[in-house]
């Protein structure tokens, strides 16, 4: 029972060997699965044999049985022999398998002719472990050629492995190693069957050992295959280093010109890790794949490193087997973007120089605003000193107000714009100086005496503002400032509740930067405004502002401009 047990389990075992190299669809070797298919049916009639009760159901087990042993020789030989990348002639290929055609046809003689097996009979063999049946033999002389075989791919393996063992860059020691503890173990275990006595198949074990080792076998011979095919379909990419690595980090190929920009590698064992860790190609190379096998190091995280005066650029790719599997191996990839890190280099020198040219050029637009914009609040102030002196601390308040501003962050705005802000504010009220000499200085002035200054200073100050600044509108910078300038002169006067002038505007409707000045403005106005209602405090005004933060100003302001309290305050000490 026992040995019929171990013959199914040997058979199990092949089946989902077989079963496994089905399912992988990519990447077949033709070859590796007639061996996988054939291993199958050995196995299947090693149990049938074992469990035959007539000899006509044994000798049909054993033909199943034959056909394993006359193509298994062959397919591992030819699998091998590409495996170490020796060139077999279609012709010899052709030859070797017909020739294991020809012992299967002789075989199949078995019972029927004495050609093959002089005499066959079933043997009932009964132990302490159970009953099993076998079958019993004399052989012919045709079986001659099957040990011709043997005896040949004995002397074929052993040439196969001393090549092998030569060509250490370019051949897996350890699959050959395989490969030959496969074919040794058949042929062993075949000549220990013939000298031996006993009724069990040892054979079948070599066979079974020939079946696990088969799995890591056929997974590297086809990535190894697939590794071949990569580096000849970039071949003819002559500037760019390919290697390829396993997922346990082991070489196993590489093409001339990686080797050419890494000579250390013509020194690797394909199939071995490097070992070599001061070498420019363990630092640069295999550390970032090792960086990317532990999860460190991102696929589009590429690598740019120095090898002599060159530099090279590093990505990793992935080598799958099947679609959705996970990676068998990692194809590095070594492009030398010299010429491209140069470029950038020269693209990025450019780029600053130009950044500089341009801040230079802004500067000295700012240095003419700067100097534009203050000499007209001095001639606004001398036609009349009140509004000079308003302009001044109004150009202090709206600095104090911006600062907090951009402290808080409550709006999005550049450190640029609000410069533009507290600079332009100096221009809110340029246009009096379109107002008469009399409404201007006119005491105990009446609200519609109000109105109309109010409506004539700004509307004309927008228009003297395009005027006396259109000398920079050809550069970018220069048109946002006139916008600015412009809008704080024209809507310095409107409300949040559309109570403003000139146009009554509400809420949003305002230009922002109105909005901020119309703060500080109405602040000092009322802290100046001693011909209507008397002249108020600073704290006075303040609150009367606060207290109309939401109806006659933004809301969004208002917190920001309640900080500055303490500030605003100071510009008055002394007044």
């Amino acid at each position: 029972m026992i040995v019929k047990l171990i013959y199914l389990f040997e058979f199990i075992v092949t089946f989902l060997v077989f079963t496994n190299y089905v399912c992988r669809k990519e990447y077949q070797s033709g070859v590796n699965f007639f061996i996988s298919i054939t291993l199958l049916i050995r196995s299947y009639g090693e149990l049938m044999i074992a469990c035959s009760n007539s000899l006509d159901m044994a000798l049909f087990a054993y033909i199943m049985l034959y056909f394993g042993s006359a193509f298994l020789p062959t397919l591992i030989f030819i699998s091998a022999a590409r495996l170490c990348k020796v060139e077999m002639p279609i012709v010899t290929e052709i030859a070797a398998m017909s020739y294991s055609g020809m012992i299967f046809l002789l075989a199949l003689t078995i019972g029927k002719s004495d050609i093959y097996y002089g005499r066959v009979w079933l043997i009932k063999n009964v132990t302490e472990y159970g009953s099993y049946t076998s079958l019993g033999k004399e052989y012919g002389p045709g079986h001659t050629f099957y040990t011709i075989m043997v005896a040949g791919y004995t002397v074929a393996f052993l040439w196969l492995a001393y090549r092998t063992y030569r060509m250490k860059n370019r051949v897996s020691r350890k699959i050959v190693t395989e490969v030959a503890v496969i074919a040794m173990s058949i042929i062993g275990l075949y000549i220990f069957q013939r000298v031996s006595a006993t009724s069990f198949s040892f054979i079948s074990v070599a066979y079974f050992i020939a079946t696990v080792l088969s799995v890591r076998v056929f997974s590297n011979t086809e990535l190894h295959n697939l590794t071949d095919s990569i580096l000849d379909s970039f071949a003819e990419n002559g500037d760019e280093g390919f290697v390829v690595f396993d997922k346990h980090e082991n070489f196993i190929n590489a093409n001339e010109k990686a080797k050419e920009i890494y000579p250390e590698i013509s020194d690797l064992f394909v199939g071995k890790k490097v070992t070599e860790e001061n070498s420019n190609f363990s630092k640069q190379v295999v550390a970032k794949v090792r960086e990317y096998l532990y999860g460190l190091l991102e696929r589009e995280n590429d690598a740019v490193v120095t090898v002599g005066e060159n530099k090279y650029e590093i990505k990793m790719n992935d080598i799958q087997l099947r679609k959705g599997g996970e990676p068998e191996g990692f194809f590095v990839e070594i492009e030398n973007v010299t010429v491209r890190e140069n470029i950038a280099a020269m693209e990025a020198k450019y780029s600053r120089d130009l950044e500089a040219d341009v801040e230079k050029k802004g500067q000295s637009i700012r240095d003419m605003q700067n100097s534009l914009v203050l000499g007209l609040a001095t001639l606004v102030e001398s036609r009349d000193s009140s509004t000079g002196d308003h302009i001044v601390r109004t150009l202090k308040g709206v600095e104090i107000f911006t600062e907090q501003l951009k402290k808080s962050q409550t709006l999005e705005m550049s450190d640029r714009h609000f410069y533009a802000v507290k600079l332009a504010t100096a221009m809110h009220d340029l246009g009096k100086i379109a107002i008469d000499n009399e409404i201007l200085r006119a005491h105990g002035g009446s609200v519609e005496r109000d109105e109309t200054i109010i409506r004539l200073h700004t509307e004309e100050g927008a228009k003297i503002v395009r005027k006396v600044l259109a000398g920079i509108s050809d550069v970018e910078e220069g048109r946002k400032f006139i916008e600015i300038a412009v809008a704080i002169a024209n809507y310095h006067h409107e409300r949040w509740d559309g109570s403003g002038l000139p146009y009554g505007l509400r809420g949003k409707e305002i230009p922002l930067e109105a909005r901020i000045v119309a703060y500080v403005d109405a602040l000092d106005t009322l802290m100046d405004d001693g011909d209507k209602k008397g002249k108020k405090s600073f704290n006075e005004a303040f609150d009367i502002i606060v207290n109309k933060i939401g109806t006659e100003f933004d809301p969004d302001l208002g917190a920001d401009f309640v900080k500055c309290r303490k500030e605003l305050s100071e510009i008055y000490e002394g007044l």
